[in-house]
């Protein structure tokens, strides 16, 4: 009898612990869903994009009214302390999903906080990246109560996520979309932003959806073409060289439900890749490594091909795959 009441006080003993820690380690905590980073001469800022308490540390999703939270300092670290320690309840970040920038960020930001995410787990280095832009003062000045931008941002950030690279790709360059922030809205702005170590680059809406697709960013693309939108969905892209001379093949895949395109489609098509390529490589930039493929075939120090040459002759065949 003794033994069996012993058992009884066990057992709810452990139920009340199992409640305790599950209560301690899942919904009192903010839970970070992106995090803003941006640099101003000597000073940085960092936004914090948080849910709580009503989030979940465990959850794919989390519930909760989205709110953000600000800090300046003349550091990262400074400026990332200070605002965790403006937060409701300790920071979890283990759902930041996303990073977001200013067009002038500097590889050397970008590595501090690569290195805070790997050292201190304040983020993630899988974080997808995007550039948010606004005017200066713009989230100084947004209501202390009832913000709607919080949320209408995390919900634009999750409609263009498959546009987005990853922050441990910053170091070869990225394809960012830019968000415009305006009047408590954020939205998509028709412009990207190509981001690299030494310096950033505006693309036009076709070029950069051009770019995209060469890349094999995943996502739907529609180009208008002799008048009519034509949708990839999926794309595979080869490069054969020969002297100097290189050969692209793209085997893309429409959208369903889409009729096949045409020759003349395709043909114009073909001719929007030499042009991204060729108008990247006029700006140093090798959008498909041809330097790379040259030096794998010739050898290091042997490339035919290389940036500080005019750009290669360009032959580029579109094929659509029968559905």
């Amino acid at each position: 009898m003794k033994q069996k009441k012993l058992r009884s006080l066990s057992a709810v003993l452990l139920i009340g612990w199992c409640l305790i820690f599950l209560r301690c380690e899942t919904t009192e905590k903010s839970m970070v869903r992106a995090l803003y980073l941006a640099q101003k001469e000597q000073s940085i800022t960092v936004g914090l994009l948080y849910q709580a308490p009503e989030a979940a540390a465990d959850a794919s999703e989390a519930s909760g009214a989205v709110q953000l939270q600000l800090a300046q300092a003349d550091t990262l670290a400074k400026a990332l302390a200070a605002a965790q320690k403006q937060l409701p309840q300790k920071a979890d970040y283990r759902l930041c999903d996303y990073l977001l920038i200013d067009q002038d960020a500097s590889a050397e930001l970008l590595a501090a906080y690569e290195r805070t995410v790997l050292e201190n787990r304040q983020g993630r280095v899988s974080a997808k990246v995007s550039v948010l832009e606004m005017d200066d003062g713009f989230l100084e000045e947004l209501p202390a109560e009832k913000q709607e931008f919080p949320n209408k941002l995390l919900e634009q950030l999750k409609q263009c996520a498959d546009q987005m690279p990853r922050l441990y790709q910053y170091q070869d360059g990225m394809l960012l979309p830019q968000l415009r922030a305006e009047k408590q809205e954020v939205a998509l702005a028709d412009t990207s932003i190509l981001w690299r170590v030494e310096n950033s680059i505006e693309l036009e809406a076709r070029q950069a959806e051009t770019a995209r697709l060469l890349l094999e960013m995943g996502g739907v693309h529609t180009f208008w073409l002799e008048g009519e939108p034509v949708t990839v969905r999926r794309c595979s892209v080869s490069v054969t060289l020969r002297e100097e001379t290189a050969s692209l093949r793209l085997d893309c895949q429409r959208s369903y439900d889409t009729p096949q395109p045409s020759a003349a489609q395709c043909e114009q098509l073909a001719e929007l890749y030499t042009q991204t390529v060729q108008s990247f490589w006029q700006q140093g930039i090798d959008l498909v490594h041809l330097q790379q493929r040259s030096a794998l075939q010739n050898g290091v120090g042997r490339e035919k091909i290389t940036i500080k040459n005019a750009c290669p002759q360009l032959q580029a065949d579109v094929r659509f795959l029968p559905m």
